[in-house]
């Protein structure tokens, strides 16, 4: 064999193995390790700055560990509690609601109440800080863990990025688990989430999340009242 050929199938492998590689995983950067905040400090640098998120998002619902459905969605959140969602299945949008001062808003689609406690698990998932500023909080190992009546979060001493969170309701428990923390600009976020509430997994990946972005005209709108 001539050394060109030779010289191009050795390149040809190369080029397949770090096809084939498996990306390096980044960590988030320990800035807050030796730290030791109070619970103030710890929301404050959780999302004092933070007052609309936008998320898009793919989400896998299973029910008692069976593929249940699946949709793609975008997210607008915005502090204090107003969620604005637009779900989509083969790129067709079959669901677009508004939670506002607690109410549901149904813009397309059928009006399910099941929709609000989504909004609102969305909410308490990603803007996870809020309603924590009256808990009570310790340190156990690595972890800070702060509760309140109805909520417990673990959040990572070193990064400061939630780790898993229980919320209990009148009706239910609802646990949250956080993996796959990746940068955005340096703005760190867990993108994949996992939801469990009664039977229902929720398995939300994150493809992207922005962090104040600039609202349209028609975003949180709601309908006129008749």
């Amino acid at each position: 064999m001539s050394k060109k050929p030779l010289k191009y199938l050795c390149f040809s492998i190369f080029i397949i193995f770090l096809a084939c590689a498996p990306k390096p995983v980044i960590a988030p950067p320990p800035l807050y390790e030796g730290w030791e905040p109070t619970i103030d400090e710890v929301i404050a640098k959780a999302g004092d700055d933070i007052e609309v998120i936008k998320a898009i998002a793919d989400i896998k619902i299973e029910k008692n560990n069976r593929p249940y459905s699946s949709v793609s969605a975008s997210v607008l959140i915005k502090r204090p509690g107003q969620v604005h969602m637009r779900m989509y299945q083969l790129g067709i949008l079959v669901r677009d609601f508004v939670i506002k001062d607690e109410t549901l808003y149904v813009l397309t689609g059928q009006n399910d109440n099941k929709l609000k406690r989504l909004g609102r698990q969305l909410y308490n998932a990603i803007i996870w800080w809020d309603g924590y500023g009256s808990g009570v909080m310790h340190r156990k190992g690595e972890e800070y863990i702060i509760r309140t009546e109805d909520k417990e979060i673990h959040i990572d001493s070193a990064t400061l990025l939630p780790v898993e969170q229980e919320i209990k309701t009148l009706n239910t428990n609802i646990r949250l688990i956080y993996e796959n923390p990746v940068d955005n600009e340096g703005f760190w976020y867990p993108a994949l989430i996992k939801i469990f509430v009664d039977d229902f997994t929720f398995t939300v990946k994150l493809k992207r999340l922005l962090k104040n972005p600039a609202l349209g005209e028609f975003d949180f709108q709601i309908p006129a009242r008749s």
